[in-house]
């Protein structure tokens, strides 16, 4: 409760990118916040899930957690295009083990979207 106003933790991550637009962990936080249907409205635009954490990509394309994010909430088949380029579910955990090679959900969740016989590439590493 700040004043007499509560705040869900959703509230708090809106709040923070309505004072800092380009707060991009507010962004990531508030993607992670919403249901894969649920949006949310940022002053008079709507945002999904995905949006959000494009929106963070945008603010900093080297934030692992947005790039982690993003491949998590794609099917196999879709694409999510950042800047001008569309990168597929691996591709996002890929960028996202390249930028921070210690992060274990990225690992995890790179290996979980291989089969058993496919392999990804990381920087110049065959996995």
């Amino acid at each position: 409760t700040v004043g007499t106003v509560k705040y869900t933790q959703q509230g708090c991550y809106l709040k923070a990118v309505e004072i800092d637009p380009t707060n991009s962990q507010a962004w990531n936080n508030l993607g992670a916040s919403l249901t894969p249907t649920e949006t949310v409205m940022v002053g008079t635009v709507k945002y999904t899930k995905q949006q959000c954490y494009l929106k963070a990509l945008e603010i900093d394309p080297t934030d692992s957690h947005a790039w982690n994010n993003l491949g998590a909430s794609l099917t196999p088949t879709e694409t999510a295009t950042v800047g001008t380029v569309k990168y597929t579910q691996q591709e996002c955990y890929v960028k996202a083990v390249e930028i921070d090679p210690t992060s274990s959900h990225a690992w995890h969740n790179l290996g979980a979207s291989l089969t058993p016989t496919e392999t990804a590439t990381v920087g110049t590493v065959k996995y």
